[in-house]
């Protein structure tokens, strides 16, 4: 028994593995993936430079360029770093930058500013138009330092002015003493654990749940299912085919990992310079990684990644037996795709509340359905390490799945039994059920 289940598991695998479609599909990842976390050199080599200034040429007739830019490096330094962008006192005439950036399309800008009776004025030009961000910081620049002009004129006592330029001290206290002192950290955990854990995991099931629908109706719109079944247990056609799938899916999502991790050796070298702390400086989140590493957050996270390969593991295996017991009773893809579709909501369910879990912190139903199988396998880790849910519910989780796992093969073998050599397309649920009764 053991050498046909190998047999089969090994012939199944190597049907997906030894396509065509496989082998284009991974060579485009290998390239999209890389070229995705290198868009920047990738941009670069076809023309765009990222490295390029914009320069701000200030051309000053009132008097105010050094309080105008104290107050942009003061105030409004991240969003000129954002857009790459430095204030200059402009040494050329107005004609001539202009003539500059309209031959050479540079995407500099000039502020002139006049004098006015309103103190001063200010006329803004540049050759395509400002992003609305860095145009209002802009406004805002020009408006303070007048504001400021037009009190230092008014004669107003020097000490009576200093309480107005003096910033309000604020004291905050919060009431709530289950609050997460870490909450911003939080946030940003939340919106990684999307692309590093929940999208693969979504992706990566229906990976399974395809294959598996896509086998059995394959063997048995082409009656060669009567031949494999005379030959071997319907157990063992049945358990070849749930670790065929899930040996792929694992594949799979390991050759992606491999080509993220080709793409950040090859950013390493295209930028030359420490590959953390570039990615520390382009995302600012410096103050965030430092919080991270001082809070308890890292270790939480080590202690669960043991608890998270059992549970993504046990879910692939739980949707694997679900599919296998309900492809069996349908002839052709056509009948499949009727009987996925609780398949999908399940996931569905999974993939947007594990989405939402930083907005509904503490809220009682998504903690209740992170012990649902199905549905744990994706929301139960992220819960864990958002800090909403112990290591002990996590177990809990990981066990009502297993326990799920264990009556779903014991009760859909018999259905398997029974609607793998069953070829009618009529009452598909009213098979299932009846099945399940005999």
């Amino acid at each position: 028994m053991k050498n046909k289940l190998k047999f089969l598991t090994k012939d199944s695998l190597k049907k997906k593995i030894g396509t065509k479609w496989f082998k284009i599909i991974n060579i485009i990842l290998l390239i999209t993936i890389p070229c995705l976390i290198n868009l920047d050199s990738v941009i670069k080599f076809f023309g765009g430079d990222f490295n390029d200034l914009t320069n701000i040429y200030i051309i000053d007739e009132a008097n105010i360029y050094e309080e105008l830019k104290q107050t942009m490096d003061n105030s409004y330094l991240s969003i000129l770093e954002n857009y790459n962008a430095q204030i200059i006192k402009a040494t050329k005439t107005e004609e001539e930058i202009t003539k500059e950036i309209k031959e050479e399309k540079l995407d500099d800008i000039i502020i002139l500013i006049n004098k006015s009776e309103n103190i001063f004025d200010a006329k803004i030009i540049s050759y395509d138009p400002i992003d609305t961000i860095l145009y209002q910081n802009i406004t805002n620049a020009l408006n303070t330092v007048k504001t400021n002009k037009a009190l230092l004129e008014s004669n107003i006592d020097l000490k009576e002015l200093e309480k107005i330029y003096e910033s309000v001290e604020i004291s905050r206290t919060l009431l709530n003493e289950k609050l997460n002192e870490n909450e911003e950290l939080m946030k940003l955990i939340g919106v990684a654990l999307i692309a590093v854990f929940i999208l693969p995991f979504f992706f990566l099931v229906i990976i399974i749940v395809q294959m598996i629908g896509a086998e059995i109706n394959e063997e048995k719109s082409s009656k060669s299912m009567e031949i494999i079944i005379s030959s071997v247990p319907p157990k063992t056609h049945f358990l070849s085919k749930l670790f065929a799938a899930n040996l792929f899916a694992i594949i799979q999502g390991t050759l992606l990992i491999i080509y993220c991790i080709i793409g950040i050796v090859l950013k390493g070298f295209t930028t030359n310079i420490p590959l953390t702390g570039e990615i520390t400086e382009s995302l600012n989140i410096s103050g965030y990684l430092q919080m991270f590493m001082q809070s308890n957050v890292l270790n939480t996270i080590l202690i669960g990644i043991p608890f998270f390969i059992i549970i993504l593991l046990l879910s692939f295996f739980a949707y694997s037996l679900l599919t296998g017991i309900l492809a069996s009773m349908t002839t052709n893809m056509e009948d499949y795709q009727q009987i996925q579709t609780p398949i999908m909501i399940l996931l569905m369910i999974g993939y947007y509340l594990a989405i939402i879990a930083t907005t509904y912190e503490g809220a009682t139903f998504i903690q209740i359905a992170s012990y649902i199988p199905f549905i744990s396998g994706i929301l139960a880790p992220v819960l864990y390490t958002l800090g909403q849910i112990t290591i002990l519910e996590l177990i809990i989780s990981i066990l009502l799945l297993l326990i799920t796992c264990v009556f779903l093969y014991k009760y859909g073998l018999k259905i398997y039994k029974v609607g793998i050599l069953n070829y009618s397309s009529n009452k598909l649920w009213s098979k299932i059920f009846k099945s399940l009764k005999e």
